[in-house]
C-alpha cells in the first residue's frame, strides 16, 4: 500500500512539473508569434510605402516625358 501512495505522489509530481514546462513553452511561443507578426506588419507597410514612392516616380516620369 505505500508503495502505491509513493509511486500516486511521484505521478502527481511529475504530471505537476511537465504542465509548468508546457505553459513556459506555450509562452515562449507566443511570444514569438507576436514578434514573426509585428515584423510582418512593419514589412508591409514598408512594402506599401515603397509602392507609393514608386507611383510617384512613375508620374514625375510621365510628367517629364510629356514636356
Amino acid at each position: 500500500m505505500k508503495l502505491l501512495l509513493k509511486i500516486c505522489i511521484l505521478v502527481f509530481v511529475f504530471g505537476l512539473t511537465s504542465c509548468r514546462d508546457t505553459k513556459k513553452e506555450e509562452e515562449e511561443t507566443k511570444a514569438a508569434v507576436e514578434q514573426i507578426e509585428a515584423v510582418e506588419a512593419e514589412i508591409e507597410e514598408i512594402s506599401t510605402n515603397l509602392e507609393k514612392g514608386a507611383n510617384e516616380i512613375e508620374e514625375a516620369l510621365k510628367e517629364l516625358d510629356s514636356i
